[in-house]
């Protein structure tokens, strides 16, 4: 009997591994339907019955598909099953599953045999290879992993809506984004601003435009809207404004008008965009239901997220940039920069925004938002610059959206300032993407959490990014929209950014910052783009922004080449989301359209004809399960694809929704021009969005808004003592200071922001510095009295893109730095330029060594500093946060590459074009420097020629205007271009242009360049336009030679005659820079500047730059004037600062001397007789029978009014200067009066020689001079003090003192005899200042009595002797008798030289001459003159010392031909006559330079003739005036 094996299978374990023999005890080999039991209690090892395994019939397990996993319920006894029948080849580097292919999830309740299909379609990308470990059932939610695809989940509830059929009519989850974990990521930001393009269809005119049909209810929201136009060349800064939308009733279309008018009418097939801010004040609106203050000193931002149907919520979209435009549109007006600087603060810099329509952009058209994305609600969020939380304004469910939006593919959410009524969570507030992996092998549960393990948590990115960055004003040419949404917002200057891009795929898992791959840079100035980090500078000049058409500073980025990413698993590289289809030809991007035949869009077909060009490759058509850009949705299924027209190579593709616009005929295209359109495959994990982002760490600052600041010292308070300590007591200014340092009061909030810096001080300390760095951005004028401001460019083109930095050395109270109201000088008027000096405040010196700003305490003209605002703005506070700030720049990955795609080939710029076209630009002159070249997107120029023409060219009043052509160069520079000027055409005479008032806005050019490549790409490239920069007509710095300095009387009223054929200014020759010789002096305006010294009378015309002055009221010295030259009507027509694209000027100094005042005109002799003929009526004559007769010839030459009596003058006892019977000769010198200046009178005698040498002669008569006023008829006698030199006799008795001719040759007469061919000659000064009679504007008359001139020799009548009077002013001679010459000067103003002695302290009576001791006056009389001057432009006066101050002085006859014929000495019987030089004695004061007086009333003369003219040199020394030429 075999032996028995006994076993008790109590570990209830099988165990197949092992063999019978070795199978360990209490294990088993094999059992059916049955177990062992493995209970504690008594029953333990027994066999107990299973239930077995049923067959379930009708199922299409087996029919080719693999369960790859299984999921039981047992509380609700059901079983889900994951099937496919699909294998991926490439385990390695899965790929997506082919639209053939099967992929199910199904349940089976086991109690009721239901077998229902949960989830079917391709986008489950099932694979048998990846079996299905990790699922898990929380309530209704079935999630699974297959680390294959990212983690999953369904609502088995919401799946199964139509219970227990095996087919459900509308499937409920349909595509791969509604059961993933990590949900649909909103990745554009909120909009503020609405936008529609339209296609101009019907014509348009300068007013309005049509287009077809009733769409008034469309375009009535735009009502107020701005008009751009990219292909009409219309830009914002035009502010074309939508004004009304009306049918047409004429013909059932929509016409809008708009106001002002086009400058040209748009083209018909172009588009015009409308566009407008849903920012909007309410203040208007008395039905308006929000509240009017919540947002006024609020900085608010806005999101939105999305809210699930599983009650899970989306990642929040990126917040707007702050919603803010300021009151007043942030501009100054009534008064505020006096309000500024008085508070220091700017209280209208409040929002003024009280209602925002927000549009929110929807993943797709609003009425399928439930249905594709299961989205349930939007919530919309809203956060405080200065607050961390978030908080919402308020949910909008799936419903109320899809009312409000129907179809289009955004909602407005119309904010009316309401509070917020929760705030987020922190949890939620930090959540900035979903944690949720990538990829996951294992997941499990825990309470009510899935846990993942063996997981990829992120994608890997590339490496970098090839894009360039710059900053340039915003282009509101409708192209971009930030201009409108954000109108106040600009990039800050005078900091540094890093531009960074952020990749995300569809479910928010972003990259890492990625900056660009290059760091040079491309293209050139000023187009230059940078690498990932720029620096954005103050500007230099106003030249650098174009304000009144600057919208703000954006920073623009173009990326060079698209962003690419491969699918590899080992690497962790997704791929992109969008895979551009390349089936036909995998070496060509996608496929190209042709010109011809419109591309026609419909809700779900469009039409297109392919490219026929020979050897286009371009040929990726659509084919069926392929996606293209949707209208309202990121993509559309292509279902099917119709060849329709096989000669033409049209196709129809059918798609699931409209497609974009996109796959449009790109607009601008030459008909060669390739165009190119793609499809794509879908690779739902790769990267699907960008967003920009920029790192800036420079933070927060103040603006500094001071009244005023002083450029260099003030004017300081002369004296001060131990009572009185003020002023210069306590300490002198320095000198030289301005340029290097500046004051300013602080007070107020001032005084915290630049601080004070307390550490480490004394206890006596009362000054201290400021470790504040400050930038300047105003700076205040002096415009004639007229407090202002102006932009400070706080930068110096010497010194690249560093800003010019400032820093406060010391601040103290007034008193403490001796600037109180004692201390300084306060100008009449009362004005401190210290802002309320009586205060004691705060004030700053500041160092300025660098660069200068404020104004100066006095410009030179009385034009005293007044306070005003300036602003300083502070150092940015530096953030230690090294992180990046998300911005509004966003969009699909696909889009931006496909843009860098399609503009490849077509030029986007140029290379070396610079602008230089002036007013001095000849005809056929170059306007471009250099020749320029065309370049692509890449910045790079191209390899073969292009074609360059000037499509259209336009004024800055958007007149059409044909000024300018094109010329390509020859050899090397074939394919290159200059841009010449063909002249003024429009005034018919090819000529420059004049830069006039009007020019800066005018005369500012934009060409439209028409560029087409060798392979046609075609583009339009507008350049210029630009106020003070490109396009624009440049100013030329007008021009004058500086006038020689010249002197003026102070009697004259014209100071400086007008501009006129001759004089002055003709000779200066002002010019404007024009090249045009007919209008290079059109726009020239005079102003005098800086000359603090003139007098306040002074004045000039500035048409004409006559000076005039008040007559006879100034003081008599040199005036340094500096004249201004102003074109384009700068003075009356200012355009303020503008560098050379503004109005210009030029100065140049000239020194005025205001002299003596002028003999008024009509109190000189009518006629200048110099030598006269014995037959001239004017003089009398004496002759042999007068002298035997009369006892010589006796006359009187009269000065008077017309209407005044003769009266003749009698002598000291009563009696008539004629002898009884004599012939009484009485001449007029002229009909008039002494008004003003000092008039001479010189009483000359001429004996004419003869050719025989005859002997003649005669006896000199008495010269007797009598004055009047006008309107008396007595004469009185001059006496010798109102005679300009003292001169007169004291013959008769000194009582009588009269200014009579000094009597050469005593009582006994002069006896002037000679013989020779040459005359002989007598001559006598007198000369009166009008001032000395006291006559208060009254004339004053004359008569002068020549008696008792006698023949003394010579018999016959030829040689008579003739004797005259002549009247001249004595300090602007014209007519000098000088021995038969007119020794005038050649001009007027011109100098007579002379030669002094060394000074002594006594009157010199013969003092020899140095030739080197130069002096000179305006008269050759020496007796008659009152001051010398050291220059022969007399501008400086000869001072003595005080104890050398008599001097003796000749004449130096040389210095003109006439003066140089000499005088001579009378001779006696034993010393022939001979020539001498005037020479005389005088003193002068040390300091006026003024001749001394002669202290002796009744004797003497201030000037002292030493000219030895008689042999014992006695009588005539004593009087000074007389002087003789005998001839021998």
């Amino acid at each position: 009997m075999a032996k028995e094996i006994k076993n008790t299978f109590l570990k209830s374990k099988m165990n197949k591994d092992l063999d019978d023999r070795i199978l360990p005890n209490g294990e088993y080999r094999d059992a059916r339907n049955i177990s062992v039991g493995r209970s504690e209690d008594d029953d333990v090892g027994a066999l107990e019955n299973i239930i077995g395994n049923n067959l379930v019939p009708g199922t299409d397990i087996g029919d080719g598909l693999t369960i790859i996993g299984v999921k039981s319920n047992n509380s609700t006894d059901q079983i889900f099953v994951f099937l496919t029948d699909y294998t991926d080849p490439n385990t390695s580097s899965p790929t997506n599953a082919p639209s053939t292919s099967k992929h199910y999830i199904y349940v089976y309740n086991n109690s009721t045999e239901a077998y229902t299909r949960l989830v079917q379609g391709e986008f489950l990308n099932f694979s048998t290879t990846n079996r299905i470990i990790g699922i898990n059932l929380l309530e209704s939610l079935l999630f699974w992993t297959d680390n294959r695809n990212q983690p999953r989940k369904i609502n088995i509830g919401l799946a199964n809506q139509s219970g227990g059929s095996r087919s459900i009519p509308v499937q409920y989850y349909t595509q791969e984004h509604q059961i993933s974990v990590a949900k649909y990521n909103p990745y554009q930001a909120i909009q503020l601003y609405n936008r529609i393009d339209v296609e101009i269809t019907l014509g348009s005119s300068l007013g309005n435009f049509e287009i077809a049909g009733d769409q008034v209810a469309k375009y009535t929201p735009f009502i107020g809207a701005t008009v751009t136009s990219i292909e009409n060349f219309i830009s914002g800064n035009e502010f074309i404004k939508v004004t009304s939308v009306a049918l047409n009733i004429a013909n059932g279309n929509t016409r809008i008008a708009v106001s002002p008018n086009f400058s040209s009418a748009p083209s018909v097939g172009t588009y015009l965009t409308l566009i407008q801010s849903t920012m909007t004040n309410q203040n208007s609106d008395t039905t308006w239901p929000g509240d009017p203050d919540y947002l006024e000193d609020r900085f608010v931002r806005f999101s939105y997220r999305f809210k699930y149907d599983d009650n899970e919520y989306s990642l929040m979209a990126p917040f707007t940039q702050i919603a803010y435009i300021p009151k007043q549109n942030g501009y100054f007006i009534n008064g505020d920069e006096d309000s500024a600087y008085q508070s220091t603060i700017v209280d209208f810099m409040e929002n003024q925004v009280q209602n925002i329509g927000l549009v929110i952009p929807l993943p797709t058209n609003a009425n399928r938002i439930v249905r594709d994305y299961k989205i349930n609600e939007i919530e919309i969020l809203f956060r405080e610059s200065d607050g961390l939380a978030v908080k919402v304004l308020e949910s909008v469910s799936a419903g109320q959206i899809s009312g409000a939006s129907g179809i289009s593919n955004y909602y407005t959410y119309d904010y009316q300032s309401r509070k917020p009524y929760r705030t987020l969570p922190e949890a939620q507030t930090v959540r900035v993407y979903d944690k949720v992996p990538v990829r996951a092998f294992s997941q499990e549960t825990s309470g009510n959490r899935i846990i993942y393990g063996n997981y990829r948590d992120q994608h890997t990115p590339p490496a970098n990014i090839n894009y360039n960055c710059r900053i340039s004003p915003k282009s509101d040419t409708g192209k971009y929209n930030n201009w409108i949404e954000y109108p106040n917002h600009s990039v800050k200057r005078n900091r540094n950014y890093q531009v960074g891009f952020v990749l995300a795929d569809k479910f928010g898992r972003q990259s890492p910052v990625l900056l660009s791959s290059v760091d040079s840079g491309i293209g050139s100035i000023p187009n230059f783009y940078s690498g990932s980090t720029i620096y954005s500078p103050y500007d230099v000049t106003q030249e650098n922004t174009d304000v009144l058409n600057w919208f703000g500073d954006a920073i623009r980025v173009i990326v060079n080449s698209e962003i690419a990413s491969e699918i590899n698993l080992a690497s962790g590289t997704p791929g992109l989301y969008a895979i551009k289809q390349a089936v036909s030809n995998p070496s060509a991007e996608g496929y190209a359209i042709q010109s011809s035949g419109s591309v026609i869009v419909n809700d779900t077909t469009s039409t297109f004809r392919l490219s026929a060009v020979a050897g286009n490759l371009n040929t990726n058509i659509p084919i069926i399960g392929n996606y293209m850009r949707g209208a309202y949705e990121d993509f559309v299924l292509v279902t099917n694809v119709e060849l329709t027209n096989s000669a033409q190579s049209q196709y129809t593709v059918t798609t699931s929704g409209r497609v974009n616009d996109v796959y449009l005929r790109a607009d601008g295209l030459s008909g060669a021009a390739v165009d190119l359109k793609f499809a794509y495959t879908i690779n739902d994990l790769g990267w699907y969005s960008y967003k920009i982002v920029v790192k800036q760490t420079e933070q927060e600052y103040y603006n500094v808004y001071l009244p005023g600041i002083l450029n260099g010292y003030p004017e300081q308070v002369v004296g001060g003592d131990e009572t009185n300590p003020v002023g210069e007591y306590n300490g002198v200014f320095p000198e030289g200071e301005d340029d290097l340092t500046a004051f300013t009061v602080l007070f107020n909030d001032n005084i915290n922001k630049i601080p004070r810096d307390l550490a480490e001080v004394g206890p006596e300390q009362k000054q201290f510095r400021s470790s504040v760095t400050l930038y300047g951005r105003v700076t205040n004028v002096m415009n004639i009295a007229i407090p202002g401001n102006k932009q400070y460019y706080a930068r110096l083109s010497s010194q690249g893109k560093n800003a010019i930095a400032h820093t406060s050395t010391a601040i103290a109270d007034a008193k403490e730095i001796n600037m109180a109201t004692a201390d300084i000088v306060i100008p009449a008027g009362g004005v401190s330029p210290f802002y309320q000096l009586e205060t004691n405040p705060l004030i700053a010196r500041i160092s300025t060594t660098e660069k200068s700003i404020g104004t100066t305490w006095e410009d030179g003209s009385s034009n005293y500093m007044k306070p005003f605002l300036a602003v300083y703005e502070t150092e940015p506070f530096e953030s230690l946060l090294d992180i990046y700030w998300e911005t509004t720049s966003e969009g699909l990955i696909v889009d931006l590459n496909a843009d860098v795609v399609s503009s490849g080939g077509q030029a986007t710029g140029f290379a070396n074009l610079t602008w230089d076209f002036t007013e001095g630009t000849l005809e056929n002159g170059a306007v471009t420097t250099s020749y320029f070249e065309p370049i692509n997107s890449e910045g790079a120029t191209y390899t073969t020629r292009t074609d360059v023409t000037i499509n259209s060219q336009i004024n800055g009043n958007g007149e059409t205007v044909e000024l300018f052509g094109i010329e390509e160069g020859i050899g090397s520079f074939v394919g290159k271009y200059l841009i010449r000027f063909l002249g003024n055409n429009a005034l018919y005479t090819n000529r420059s242009l004049t830069f006039t008032n009007t020019s800066r806005d005018i005369d500012v050019y934009r060409l439209v360049m028409k560029v087409v490549t060798s392979t046609g790409d075609e583009s339009l490239i507008p350049i210029g336009g630009v106020i003070g920069g490109e396009g624009a007509l440049r100013n030329l710095v007008p021009s004058y030679t500086q006038i020689p300095n010249f002197r003026a009387a102070v009697s004259d009223t014209v100071v400086l005659p007008a501009l006129g054929g001759t004089g002055k200014w003709a000779d200066a020759n002002p010019l404007n820079g024009s090249a045009d010789p007919t209008l290079n002096r059109s726009g020239l305006q005079y102003s005098i500047v800086n000359s603090p010294d003139i007098p306040n009378n002074w004045t000039i015309n500035q048409e004409t730059g006559e000076i005039t002055q008040l007559a006879n009221t100034n003081d008599l010295k040199t005036y340094s004037v500096t004249i201004r030259l102003t074109d384009a009507s700068g003075l009356s027509s200012p355009n303020g600062d503008g560098g050379q694209y503004n109005q210009l000027f030029v100065d140049r100094t000239t020194d005025i001397s205001i002299d003596y005042a002028k003999v008024n005109p009509e109190a000189l002799s009518d006629l200048c007789i110099i030598d006269p003929q014995l037959g001239n009526s004017d003089i009398i004559r004496a002759t042999n029978s007068n002298t035997v007769l009369y006892n010589g010839v006796s006359g009187i030459w009269y000065l008077r009014e017309s209407t005044s009596e003769i009266n003749p003058p009698t002598d000291a006892d009563g009696n008539s200067f004629f002898s009884l019977n004599e012939p009484v000769n009485e001449f007029t010198i002229s009909f008039g009066s002494h008004k003003s200046g000092a008039l001479s009178f010189t009483s000359n005698v001429k004996s004419p020689g003869d050719i025989l040498g005859s002997s003649r002669g005669f006896e000199a008569g008495e010269t007797t001079f009598f004055y009047r006023k006008v309107g008396d008829t007595g004469w009185i006698e001059l006496p010798r003090s109102l005679e300009y030199n003292q001169a007169g006799t004291n013959f008769p008795p000194a009582s009588t003192s009269a200014v009579k001719r000094d009597w050469p040759g005593g009582t006994a007469g002069l006896i002037v005899s000679g013989q020779g061919t040459e005359s002989n000659w007598l001559s006598n000064i007198r000369a009166f200042d009008y001032l000395s009679f006291g006559a208060n504007g009254i004339g004053i008359e004359y008569a002068i009595v020549i008696s008792n001139l006698k023949k003394q020799s010579g018999n016959v009548p030829y040689l008579d002797s003739g004797g005259w009077i002549v009247a001249d002013d004595l300090h602007y001679p014209i007519c000098i008798p000088w021995q038969g010459l007119n020794a005038k000067p050649l001009n007027e103003g011109d100098s007579y030289e002379y030669y002094r002695s060394e000074g002594t302290n006594e009157l010199a009576v013969d003092l020899p001459v140095d030739v080197t001791l130069k002096i000179y006056a305006e008269t050759p009389y020496g007796e008659q003159v009152k001051k010398f001057y050291t220059d022969s432009g007399r501008t400086a006066i000869y001072k003595p010392a005080e104890d050398l101050r008599f001097i003796n002085f000749q004449l130096n006859g040389n210095n003109y031909s006439e003066t140089g014929e000499k005088w001579s000495t009378q001779g006696d019987p034993t010393t022939p006559p001979s020539g001498i030089d005037l020479k005389w004695s005088a003193g002068f004061d040390s300091t006026s330079g003024n001749k001394l007086a002669n202290p002796n009333a009744n004797a003497g003369v201030k000037a002292v003739q030493t000219s030895p003219l008689l042999p014992d040199s006695g009588i005539l020394q004593a009087y000074a005036t007389s002087r003789i030429k005998i001839t021998t």
